[in-house]
């Protein structure tokens, strides 16, 4: 079954991904947690209005005094990650294919690479000498 989709601002991902990582204290709950917030580097405020939205979307959860992302929480932000790794790597072929004419020896090693062929160590050998 697909995950649904979700926007989420840089903010909300933000915290999401550190959910995932550790819980949080409730920051509506416990004393330490502005702390513990502030530790992470992350922005007080935000995160009290990010916990609210991310619970309502069914992200995140408040249990025990402490704020975690559910599991489908941590299936969107994998899925975030994911599509970010397609991203970069689509982004080196676009790049590859441009210099293809140039590099020959060099587009052959990336896309064997990428296509797991060839380890990094055999990809390097094969583009020795490539101007």
């Amino acid at each position: 079954m697909p995950l649904p989709r979700f926007v989420l601002t840089d903010s909300q991902r933000r915290l999401l991904a550190e959910l995932v990582l550790q819980p949080l204290p409730d920051p509506a709950a416990a004393e330490e947690a502005e702390m513990v917030i502030l530790a992470r580097e992350l922005d007080v405020s935000e995160v009290l209005r990010d916990v609210r939205e991310l619970a309502f979307l069914g992200l995140a959860v408040g249990e025990n005094g402490e704020v975690a992302a559910t599991d489908l929480g941590a299936a969107v932000h994998y899925q975030a990650l994911h599509e970010a790794a397609e991203s970069r790597l689509s982004d080196v072929v676009r790049l590859v294919t441009a210099v293809e004419d140039d590099h020959p020896r060099l587009t052959r090693a990336v896309r064997h690479l990428a296509q797991g062929e060839v380890s990094l160590d055999q990809a390097l050998a094969s583009v020795d000498g490539d101007t």
